[in-house]
């Protein structure tokens, strides 16, 4: 059996199916071997929900590219199934004559009523759909004592700090599952191979999968390169609120794979910036930071960079000679899109917008670079704060229409994901440049109106690869491949 051929040593992906014809679960099997996967789970409460035949779909099991375990989950378990006890009993039987590989059953009717295959291996689990759980490591002991062969946990966490609960599961007795739900617990899926967790689920591209955060086949395969991790892995990320948006997994792990180099980066979903490193920080090399999180966690670094420092806002964590640091990678960036769209710096007009952390930085560095500097936020005593501390002026959001510029520097998130919207509704001065933070959409509305204008144009796109080059650097002492990146991420943007 699979099982006993591959415990201790990978990670099973498994692909769930819930189509109610036997004939399409066959299909949708092969599909799942071809993208890597190397179980199903055949969801049959799902099946029937949708009009399947129990009986037609236990005779399926049979004829499927890959071993399945069968999941019949009840209602009262937020699955789709409402019979009785010993009816579901009856067709797990008959999945078990079948063929079925694993018998999924949750641990608190199994402790009620216990019951065991006789062919299939036993998954005994136990789904917190509302919270972070409760005695998790009392619910895997449980598990155990009723002769789980595989002993498998689903919580939700609120933020990402509650993953480290998750982790910590994994204690190596055993065969655990250990996942987190939604998108605070997408990491658990993506680290399932450093991880060490017996299964992670993964839908395949177009699917809506069986649980809210289940990642694609191709993000674990390919782009998390789940094959290829391991407890020596190691873990870098980005953390904000929201961040499911980010391409930046895409473009560091294209840059990991590029080199060689064993580590995956992943996606933290953030609420609490602090709470999160304290409780996870041990266990991960490297930080990119985005918004709203740029001022949060200088505190807890060992050394800051001068521009950081100066700055007051960080974006990127790394560890330089045995000590965390912070940098701002961001600054740079910036400086080096201001002079793509309209030259060297000194004496020109720069209007930025925003007063974030985005904002600090390109405010500071484009006084650096000797523009004269002008700063608008929506709310005012922001926009003030800030332009005493740089010593440049603030310009009331009201006034930006009478606001003389040659290049103008949105690095609100005015426009993220919503191409109808800009910060800016007035007209551009003749031959001024336009530089947009905003990455996604590729060309935001404030990108195509100024191009409309006649101004000169950067995207956001170029600080995003700028600054995620230096931060690469800075993690692996290496040059990422900014070619392959750009051409991922336009590719990704213009699907």
């Amino acid at each position: 059996m699979l099982w006993k051929a591959t415990v201790g040593s990978m990670t099973l992906v498994v692909v769930p199916l819930s189509n109610p014809e036997p004939r399409f679960l066959i299909e949708r099997s092969r599909l799942a071997k071809t993208a890597g996967a190397d179980a199903v789970e055949v969801r049959m409460d799902l099946c029937l929900a949708e009009g399947g035949s129990p009986d037609a779909i236990i005779e399926a099991i049979p004829h499927l590219a890959l071993p399945a375990i069968v999941t019949l989950r009840h209602a009262r378990e937020h699955g789709s199934w409402d019979g009785e006890e010993s009816d579901r009993l009856e067709l797990y039987r008959k999945a078990d004559a079948a063929g079925a590989a694993w018998i999924d059953r949750e641990l608190e009717f199994h402790a009620a009523r216990p019951w065991r295959p006789e062919r299939a291996k036993l998954i005994l689990s136990n789904h917190d759909f509302h919270g972070p759980g409760q005695d998790l490591p009392g619910k895997i002991t449980a598990m155990r004592s009723l002769h789980a062969d595989v002993a498998k946990v689903a919580v939700t966490p609120r933020d990402a700090a509650d993953l480290a609960a998750v982790r910590s599961l994994i204690d190596g007795r055993g065969p655990v599952a250990a996942m987190a739900m939604g998108e605070h617990g997408l990491p658990s899926r993506l680290l399932a191979g450093v991880w060490g967790s017996a299964l992670v689920f993964a839908r395949l591209p177009g699917d809506a999968g069986s649980a809210p955060g289940q990642p694609t086949t191709e993000d674990l395969l390919g782009m998390c390169r789940l094959r290829q991790q391991s407890a020596s892995t190691r873990i870098y990320g980005v953390i904000g609120s929201p961040i499911a948006h980010s391409l930046s997994p895409l473009i560091h792990n294209l840059a990991f794979a590029h080199h060689q180099l064993d580590a995956v980066y992943v996606p933290f979903r953030v609420e609490d910036a602090p709470a999160f490193w304290d409780a996870c920080g041990s266990w991960i090399d490297g930080l990119s930071i985005t918004i709203p999180h740029k001022h949060a966690l200088q505190e807890r670094m060992e050394d800051l960079e001068p521009l950081c420092d100066l700055v007051g806002a960080m974006n990127t964590i790394y560890r330089h000679e045995g000590r965390l640091t912070g940098a701002n990678t961001d600054a740079d960036a910036i400086r080096r899109c201001g002079e793509r769209a309209i030259g060297p710096l000194k004496g020109r007009r720069v209007l930025v917008l925003g007063a974030g952390g985005a904002g600090r930085a390109a405010v500071f560095t484009l006084k650096a670079g000797g523009a004269q500097v002008a700063l608008a936020n929506r709310t005012q005593a922001r926009a003030d704060e800030l332009a005493r501390e740089v010593g440049c002026r603030s310009v009331a959001w009201t006034a930006l229409a009478d606001e003389p510029f040659d290049l103008l520097v949105n690095m609100t998130s005015v426009g993220l994901k919503a191409p109808q919207d800009s910060p800016w509704t007035h007209d551009f001065p003749p031959g001024s440049g336009v530089f947009d933070s905003v990455y996604n959409p590729l060309r935001t509305r404030l990108i195509c109106d100024a191009e409309a204008a006649g101004c000169r144009t950067v995207l956001g796109l170029d600080m995003f690869i700028d600054q995620a080059v230096a931060q690469f650097r800075r993690w692996s002492g290496l040059e990422a491949p900014a070619d392959v990146m750009r051409a991922a991420c336009v590719a990704r943007l213009s699907a």
